[in-house]
């Protein structure tokens, strides 16, 4: 989107205008400065990109994820627009894993606080909406529209993980004993946010000499692997720390395990 020098912010406007336009259910009806006027849905709006800006002035490479975050604002406006009963949604609510630093980037944008819990290694359970194409995440202002509790949404969503994954978490199951690899791939968003049932996780750890090791490098993939080989165990767990790194969705390099049905962060010896 950009070839690396700082964007002045009528160049700026101009990309993120062009992003929008690409995105399905959002039309630019004009842009003067920072200033878009869109309709999404029904509504007219008009935003002004200054916040955004700035965030993008203070990190001129991180171009393409401020304009993710402003789609992402966009459709979660749209939700809360759109859905006026919690009952119109709760089956597509589900938790999703993701950087605690997604905090900080929706303060920095002001954006409207996001529902969230906070988890192990740097990690929150988010909340969001699945839409055809993309999700909205859950705001604060979502449960107040709803008149919804936090533990309301988070059983309810933890019962649709549990019911998709049953119904099609897909998996693929390569090697025996030290060797084995259990890879959750479904590619359906929540791959990784799947670590969130470890019932489900143990019968599989179950059938591992040694003990069970997780990982979550991004947003679409889990894997399960033995401890029991040191040697398997680095070469796994340098796979996770280069894909955590270099992939999209990335989410952590800590290697996770589950004992006595808790999920913990593993400690090497």
């Amino acid at each position: 989107m950009s070839d690396g020098a700082l964007l002045e912010p009528d160049e700026f406007a101009a990309a993120m205008e062009a992003r929008l336009r690409a995105e399905d259910g959002v039309e630019v009806r004009g842009r003067e400065g920072l200033s878009l006027r869109l309709r999404i849905g029904q509504t007219d709006l008009a935003i002004n990109l200054r916040n955004f800006y700035d965030a993008y002035a203070r990190h001129p490479d991180q171009l393409e994820a401020v304009a993710d975050t402003l789609v992402e604002s966009l459709r979660n406006y749209d939700a809360a627009r759109a859905v006026s009963s919690f009952d119109e949604l709760r089956e597509r609510v589900y938790p999703m894993l993701k950087p605690i630093s997604l905090l900080l980037t929706v303060r920095e944008r002001s954006l409207p606080m996001i529902v969230y819990r906070p988890f192990l290694a740097d990690l929150i359970i988010s909340y969001v909406i699945e839409e055809p194409s993309s999700v909205a995440y859950i705001s604060e202002q979502h449960l107040e529209r709803w008149g919804l509790a936090e533990h309301e949404l988070h059983e309810q969503a933890m019962a649709n993980l549990r019911r998709r994954t049953l119904e099609r978490g897909e998996h693929t199951v390569t090697g025996e004993g030290a060797q084995r690899l259990v890879v959750f791939n479904a590619q359906d968003g929540f791959d990784a946010t799947r670590l969130l049932l470890p019932d489900l996780i143990e019968p599989w750890a179950a059938q591992l000499p040694g003990a069970p090791v997780i990982g979550i490098p991004n947003r679409d993939f889990l894997i399960i692997f033995s401890d029991s080989d040191r040697a398997i165990l680095s070469a796994v767990a340098h796979q996770i720390q280069r894909e955590a790194a270099e992939r999209a969705y990335g989410l952590t390099d800590q290697l996770f395990t589950v004992q006595g049905g808790q999920i913990r962060e593993y400690e090497w010896e």
